[in-house]
């Protein structure tokens, strides 16, 4: 849980010093009144948590929006107890989905906190925890009960090693997705013994999009174009193929079969198209975006597949549609279009695998490997 927290000397400066009630009361109380079914959910709903101040409205708009898909913020400070806070909320543009605290005094207390929650009404249960001998240092908790909407409450104790104290509330059931360096320091087994806590996952997201594109390829020992019974890349299909209308893809194909896939909490869409026999097209869509950097055709080729450009989709500014032909001599070829969507520090990809090793109809405005920037 890491946050960059703003500069909040005028906030800061007019906070009252006076008497407090128990710190860990007053922190269960913020986590109570944002989660509470009738705080509104909107910006100016923070106004109503007892104990913290805000800047004037609007909300900020970030440059670049957060990895957990914080784009706009309203900063704040607060005294609970005695301890002085500073405060982010978090969220789009009319919605506040996340509440930042960070402890800038003497340390609340987990345990301190979560016995104050509980004696709140709220209900919480360890839902992620650190792997043991990695230095995760953030517990998350599933919080639940009658007068407020689920949410889940992170509390850091440790800070590369060093021992700090911070909170995130967040709106909603679902856990907050983990950054990828974050996949082997956490668990969700925490229920049991602590020898026993696996990863979330020992690998790395472009890993397991790579292995599944790769199990998608037929062998080459078998038929070129798989069954729909036969289908693999451990993606759960959902029913059987059936009559589709696909010509918003450009895609000709006849009958269609959807589904979908999480690689190490990064989920995404799934569909196959093909005639009523066997499948020829798989689609993979990410649902959401993640940080720039990764190379999953990297991935793929030390895999054992070649990966060569065969042509370019048309100039964007904030995405690329390129097509790579992908050989080996364990699978049938095959032609595969990585398109990348660019926001800012943020990705979204999506993928569609051609399993008959043909390119669609060419747009005008396709370039070949060498020509107009296309490499």
């Amino acid at each position: 849980m890491v946050v960059r927290l703003l500069a909040i000397g005028a906030l800061a400066s007019a906070l009252s010093l006076q008497a407090a009630g128990k710190p860990e009361d007053e922190l269960a109380n913020v986590v109570r009144s944002f989660l509470a079914k009738d705080s509104g959910g909107d910006w100016a709903a923070v106004e109503k948590i007892a104990g913290l101040r805000w800047a004037a409205l609007p909300p900020v708009s970030l440059a670049n929006c957060m990895p957990d898909g914080t784009c706009f913020t309203r900063q704040g400070a607060g005294l609970l107890g005695g301890r002085k806070v500073m405060a982010i909320a978090g969220g789009a543009r009319t919605i506040v989905a996340r509440l930042f605290l960070r402890n800038m005094t003497a340390p609340f207390g987990e345990a301190a906190v979560l016995a104050a929650i509980a004696e709140a009404g709220v209900a919480g249960k360890l839902a992620r925890c650190p792997v043991p001998g990695t230095p995760g240092g953030t517990n998350w908790y599933s919080l639940t009960g009658a007068a407020i909407n689920p949410g889940v409450l992170s509390v850091q104790t440790s800070c590369a090693g060093k021992p700090c104290e911070g909170f995130v509330v967040s709106t909603g059931a679902e856990l907050p997705a983990l950054q990828p360096n974050q996949l082997r320091m956490y668990t969700e087994q925490c229920a049991g013994p602590v020898s026993a806590r696996q990863p979330v996952s020992n690998k790395l997201p472009p890993e397991l999009i790579a292995e599944t594109i790769a199990a998608l390829l037929p062998a080459v020992t078998g038929a070129a174009l798989p069954a729909w019974d036969a289908l693999a890349g451990g993606i759960d299909w959902m029913g059987a193929p059936q009559r589709m209308n696909l010509s918003f893809k450009g895609d000709p194909n006849p009958v269609a079969r959807s589904g979908g896939v999480s690689l190490a909490q990064r989920k995404f869409s799934a569909l196959a198209s093909g005639d009523p026999k066997v499948a020829k097209v798989i689609y993979l869509e990410e649902m959401n975006s993640h940080p720039r950097g990764e190379h999953m055709l990297g991935v793929l080729y030390k895999l054992g597949y070649q990966v060569k450009l065969a042509r370019c989709g048309p100039v964007y500014t904030e995405s690329t549609n390129n097509w790579y032909a992908i050989t080996s001599a364990k699978s049938h070829p095959a032609m595969l279009r990585q398109s990348i969507r660019y926001e800012g520090a943020m990705t979204q990809e999506s993928y569609e695998l051609r399993l008959d090793g043909t390119l669609p109809k060419r747009d005008p405005r396709d370039r070949d490997p060498g020509v107009a920037g296309c490499r």
